[in-house]
């Protein structure tokens, strides 16, 4: 179906078809009897089914299509004057086709034809020149109309692409933000959940903390997930050290934590990007490390934020894992980079996560 704005727009070759009106110029000329005004309206009417057939698959068919619009402008000619417009219309069905070889020689069949049937058949020999005047107006205009619509769609293409390419990095977004907050927070649940279990017969006082601590911690997700979906993730460095300190404690773990009072000149990406470090890198610990003790540092390097959590555990972290991969993605984002390494005594594991500092080098 043909839209109202396809139909109107210059370059689409639907409103062309006006300039059909040019043919009954002709009959003031030479008016016709009933019968030759029929035959003409009738091919007018197959014409013009042509016409939009070519035009609609613009491929092979516009040859046959333009030679039959010149076959009936020839026949037509020596009776009407108008007859030139179907030749015409052949030439500008030819110019919505890259131009080549056979196209050239198409047109210049066209053009060639046209006139010579104008010099012997039309009332004055001006109607020659206004006719190749015309045929070229009309191949020109033709190619320049197809090459904008041509244009057009390679941006609405390159357009599309651009916004898939944007929905798709926005789905990998919630994807690691998913990942990071989740992960860390069903690992916790799941580590106070035991530790419930063994206390219930014990401690029941403690148990029931430990029940508490889940639901807590279990709102807390549910908050942090709304704000991964949307984009708003706003939990600070300073708060996940502290959160993570506490929670490898929970878990038996020696934590120390410094240098968490100087993440608060940080700017709130930078901020939430290591707030997300810290998470990955304690989800790991709790989950394969099998660590003893833990080390949170947040430090100023020259002119790099860096932040260093090094574990005593089994060690054997992968960089190419789905998690660190994806904190590596995040980390270059905002300039910064990602190395995961054995610990400083030759066991555990070495994380460091680094960004530019704010306002450049620290003296």
């Amino acid at each position: 179906m043909i839209s109202l704005r396809e139909l109107t727009s210059p370059n689409r070759p639907w409103i062309h078809l006006l300039y059909l009106g040019m043919f009954f110029f002709g009959w003031f000329y030479a008016p016709p009897g009933p019968v030759e005004a029929a035959v003409s309206l009738v091919a007018m009417a197959g014409f013009i089914a042509v016409y939009i057939l070519a035009m609609r698959r613009l491929d092979w068919t516009i040859y046959p299509a333009a030679l039959a619009a010149a076959g009936l402008g020839l026949a037509l000619l020596p009776h009407s004057p108008g007859g030139g417009v179907y030749l015409v219309f052949a030439a500008a069905m030819l110019g919505r086709l890259p131009f080549s070889l056979p196209v050239w020689l198409a047109l210049a069949a066209v053009t060639g034809s046209g006139v010579v049937a104008m010099v012997m058949f039309a009332p004055t020999p001006l109607m020659a020149l206004g006719f190749a005047g015309l045929t070229a107006m009309a191949a020109g205009g033709s190619a320049i109309a197809a090459r904008n619509e041509r244009q057009a769609e390679q941006a609405d293409r390159t357009q599309a692409r651009a916004a898939h390419a944007a929905a798709e990095a926005e789905r990998q977004r919630i994807a690691r933000d998913l990942h990071d907050l989740l992960g860390h927070t069903l690992s916790v649940v799941t580590l106070k959940a035991e530790i419930a279990e063994r206390l219930l017969e014990q401690d029941r006082d403690r148990a029931r903390a430990e029940l508490q601590a889940i639901q807590v911690i279990s709102r807390d997700a549910l908050a942090e997930v709304r704000e991964a979906v949307i984009g708003l993730r706003g939990r600070s460095l300073a708060d996940a050290l502290a959160d993570a300190v506490q929670r490898l404690r929970d878990a038996g773990v020696t934590a120390r934590m410094t240098g968490a009072d100087e993440a608060a000149a940080l700017s709130p990406d930078a901020s939430t990007a290591l707030a997300m470090a810290v998470r990955e890198a304690v989800t790991n610990i709790l989950r394969h490390a099998e660590a003893r003790s833990v080390s949170l540092a947040f430090r100023r390097d020259g002119a790099s934020a860096c932040l260093d959590i090094v574990d005593d555990g089994v060690g054997g972290a992968d960089p190419a894992g789905g998690g660190l991969s994806g904190l590596d993605a995040r980390l270059a984002a905002l300039d910064g980079t990602l190395r995961v390494g054995t610990g400083p005594f030759g066991s555990g594991t070495c994380l460091t996560a680094s960004l530019p500092w704010p306002g450049g080098r620290h003296d």
